[in-house]
């Protein structure tokens, strides 16, 4: 117990000094999301295909019997949940692009009467009467 806490204070700091730009508007947090996201999908990837080439080993080291029937039974789940999780993120994929949900730096309209800088006079904005 006393190295993993060890290890954690000195690993904290590299986790405060890895932030390279600061949240200021939806868009940043929107990409922060989605990188963080990115990041989870590659570890429970990565966690799957070791999980199968695992129980691959075991289904071809062990005879016949009750654990290579096991081995078989966690091959096929661990392909089932690696469809899954490359599913669902190929579905958010879908549903982003199809939407158009990228983050866009458009400025807002000025409505007021500066029309060098994109606004709009005045006298052109209709009256709600």
């Amino acid at each position: 117990m006393k190295k993993l806490i060890a290890f954690l204070t000195l690993v904290a700091p590299v986790s405060v000094f890895a932030q390279t730009s600061a949240v200021t508007d939806v868009n940043s947090l929107s990409a922060k999301l989605a990188g963080i996201g990115n990041i989870v999908v590659y570890l429970l990837v990565a966690l799957a295909i070791i999980f199968i080439v695992w129980n691959v080993v075991i289904y071809v080291i062990k005879g016949e019997g009750d654990a290579r029937s096991k081995a078989g039974l966690n091959i096929l789940w661990g392909i089932v949940g690696l469809f899954v999780i490359v599913s669902i993120w190929g579905l958010v994929n879908i549903l982003t692009n199809t939407f158009k949900t990228t983050p866009t730096n458009q400025p807002l309209p000025n409505f007021g009467n500066n029309t060098q800088t994109g606004g709009v006079p005045g006298n052109v904005i209709p009256q709600v009467q």
